[in-house]
């Protein structure tokens, strides 16, 4: 008997033991899956600071943009300030007036957020309203996205876009040429005074008499009238990106067109979804 309960009891201490064991072995994982757990909130937490940190920079820099332009809200100040009022009308984008000194500024040294290139004028209910402002450079001048904004890990991503070489010109529907100087804004803002096409014609100058579609975006194409140039603009191939601070884009704020002021325009500039367009 004695012999059995000391087989019995070294049985028990055994079962005993192994338990012991168990515990033990389970409390040591569990510590790792806390010590796992404890890592992986630290990880998603720092991420979300960084997201948060990186969306205020965001943030900022588009207030910079918006604070800087927003003396602009009248066109007539853009004009008095060294912007050069551009067309044809871009539904979904608007009228272009682009600051010569600020593009070569751009070209030579980068991009200033506080001296944008261009501005962006859209035709409402108000008259012309300031909608976007557009950095821009001749393509060969700068990298293919710029990277101009922290928007990394945020919900905005740049959309860099490209125009074609373009001539650009502007005529009254008479048989004289106007002087640039004595045309009122609203004969510079009338979309049938302008055309543009590509490829561009360098040797197009102001004063000489050419057949063009007026009112559209393909000059060469269609039934084409004859008038006197007044304005004649040609430029090289641009990278631009337009930024929504003046006015809401629900395609986001680098989005290249804005479909609230999108309109019919003959097909003459394709789909708002391109991002190849001349201007």
């Amino acid at each position: 008997m004695h012999s059995r309960r000391t087989v019995l009891a070294a049985a028990i201490g055994g079962v005993t033991t192994a338990l012991a064991g168990c515990t033990g072995s389970t409390e040591s994982s569990d510590t790792t899956d806390e010590a796992t757990s404890t890592q992986t909130q630290t990880k998603a937490e720092t991420e979300t600071q960084t997201t948060t940190s990186t969306q205020q920079s965001l943030e900022a820099q588009l207030e910079t943009v918006r604070e800087a332009s927003a003396k602009y809200t009248d066109i007539e100040a853009a004009l008095e300030d060294g912007y050069q009022f551009g067309g044809p009308y871009v539904p979904g984008m608007g009228w272009h007036v682009q600051n010569p000194e600020y593009l070569q500024q751009a070209a030579e040294n980068g991009f200033d957020l506080e001296k944008p290139p261009i501005l962006t004028y859209l035709e409402t209910d108000d008259g012309l309203t300031l909608g976007s402002v557009e950095f821009g450079a001749p393509a060969a001048a700068i990298p293919e996205n710029p990277d101009l904004f922290v928007d990394e890990g945020t919900d905005a991503t740049e959309e860099w876009h490209s125009h074609d070489a373009a001539t650009h010109v502007f005529a009254t529907p008479d048989d004289q040429q106007t002087n640039p100087k004595d045309l009122t804004l609203s004969e510079l803002a009338t979309k049938d005074y302008w055309t543009e096409f590509h490829p561009p014609d360098s040797d197009l100058s102001a004063g000489e008499t050419v057949a063009l579609n007026w009112g559209t975006a393909s000059g060469k194409e269609g039934e084409r009238t004859e008038r006197v140039a007044d304005i004649v603009a040609t430029h090289p191939g641009l990278r631009t990106l337009h930024v929504w601070v003046h006015a809401e884009n629900p395609e986001g704020v680098f989005a290249p067109m804005n479909p609230q002021f999108a309109e019919s325009d003959g097909g003459h500039h394709g789909d708002s979804s391109e991002t190849e367009h001349s201007h």
